[in-house]
């Protein structure tokens, strides 16, 4: 880790068990910037007996290769509060999106290794708007068409097709296009990131139920989906 580039973590909803969590795992997690409130920062890292140096970093000025390891290095963005620990509301709606606001200008200006984000209120915050923050970070960065859910790890990733959806609502959302368009960012990505072409496989939607032959999403929608992906050398 501490020869990669820094990650970027969003703190989120500030009343979530986040901060805690990352507290306790302060020593393990060493090459990160965190953008926080440094005010609660330091009130709940007091109610909750940690003591760790912080090291406020300058938007304008970051030498990511020469960030501290003993500190907890934030950017601050004030968030007003009354109380330490509360009930979560729409209340940070504003604070948590100045936060995703700042972490965004950031991605643009210096190389970070990723970006990652505490726990948010998908009631609260998102208010359904959006189905969850993959579609919410899509719609800030203007791609919506272009990104998806991976659940990235070097010996097995997992992407599934819709996200934030009801089960219910799933094969709705299921179409030959989308498939096709999924796989292919999926093989870009591992291509521009990594310099190798993936082995994918498509799982089925509903596979236990060839009884129900005359509408299989398989047959109808995933297995054309497959052939045109071969036809088109994204699978082979």
């Amino acid at each position: 880790m501490d020869n990669l580039s820094p990650i970027l973590v969003v703190a989120g909803e500030p009343y979530s068990v986040f901060l805690e969590l990352f507290f306790k795992t302060k020593k393990r997690n060493k090459n990160t910037i965190l953008i926080v409130s440094k005010k609660l920062l330091q009130m709940q890292m007091k109610s909750l007996n940690f003591d760790y140096k912080i090291n406020e970093l300058d938007i304008k000025k970051i030498k990511l290769d020469k960030l501290p390891k003993n500190k907890i290095n934030i950017v601050n963005v004030d968030f007003k509060f009354k109380k330490t620990f509360d009930k979560i509301t729409n209340k940070s709606n504003n604070y948590i999106e100045k936060c995703f606001i700042v972490a965004l200008d950031l991605i643009k200006k210096y190389k970070f290794s990723g970006l990652i984000n505490g726990p948010i209120s998908k009631k609260h915050f998102l208010q359904g708007k959006n189905l969850g923050i993959t579609e919410y970070l899509a719609k800030k960065t203007k791609k919506n068409n272009n990104v998806i859910m991976l659940i990235y790890n070097k010996k097995l990733s997992v992407s599934p097709i819709t996200t934030h959806l009801p089960l219910k609502d799933v094969h709705k959302n299921i179409s030959k296009e989308k498939i096709y368009k999924h796989v292919k960012l999926i093989n870009e990505f591992y291509k521009k990131k990594f310099n190798k072409k993936p082995k994918i496989a498509i799982t089925g939607l509903n596979p236990h139920c060839e009884s129900n032959f005359h509408n299989s999403e398989e047959d109808l929608i995933i297995v054309p989906a497959i052939n045109k992906l071969k036809k088109k050398k994204v699978l082979s």
